[in-house]
């Protein structure tokens, strides 16, 4: 189950790399919630304990029901255009992906063979993370910059479930909050740079000198 539900994260990314609209990021981002949640359940189904529900609840509430709300308020609030305006196109972002993953895949297996790891759940918490880091560097738009650390915090979500059956609670619960607290902060960051560049990208801070 925990293979077939990262194969689906998986399939998520490579949504990510070929979409052009803003929404479809915040789409994904919720179902990489639920994914996750799911997954989170999994050690608890065997043996019940108030975690099973506390934890995996928190996690839907923020991850699948207010980050994705209080995103979609900003681009509705901030009139933010539907397009996502990449700086490389979308057929090399794709190729990007896709090479990135057969080197994730590659490197998985093989660290695999001395260390004991779940092979699909690994690569696919590591894919995420790189998948993250392109979107922050190849897209213009600060909101999209946001959906692509939280979908590095996904990936670094499930790289956790795949070295470990269980992370320590507070662990679990800090970066839920740490999410909560960034995706806020930024928030407040959108609306002051709204009010002062018009058009709502990073194009704009390229043209300041010393």
């Amino acid at each position: 189950m925990q293979n077939v539900l990262s194969i689906l994260f998986c399939l998520s990314l490579f949504y990510l790399a070929v979409t052009p609209r803003v929404k479809a990021y915040v789409a994904v981002l919720r179902f990489q919630g639920i994914l996750l949640t799911i997954l989170l359940m999994l050690p608890f189904i065997e043996q019940f304990s108030i975690f099973a529900v506390i934890l995996p609840a928190t996690l839907f509430i923020i991850k699948v029901i207010v980050i994705p709300r209080y995103i979609n308020k900003i681009i509705l609030e901030l009139d933010i255009k539907r397009t996502i305006e990449p700086t490389i196109q979308q057929f090399n972002f794709l190729l990007l992906v896709i090479f990135s993953f057969i080197i994730i895949f590659l490197a998985a297996s093989i660290l695999s063979q001395s260390t004991e790891i779940e092979i699909i759940p690994f690569a696919s918490g590591f894919a995420a993370v790189a998948v993250g880091i392109f979107i922050i560097i190849f897209r213009k738009k600060l909101i999209i910059h946001v959906a692509g650390f939280l979908v590095l915090e996904n990936g670094i979500f499930l790289f956790g479930t795949a070295v470990a059956s269980e992370l320590p609670i507070m662990i679990e619960i800090g970066v839920l909050l740490d999410v909560f607290v960034v995706v806020f902060l930024m928030g407040i960051a959108l609306n002051r740079i709204s009010s002062t560049f018009e058009g709502f990208d990073v194009t704009i801070l390229r043209r300041l000198k010393d």
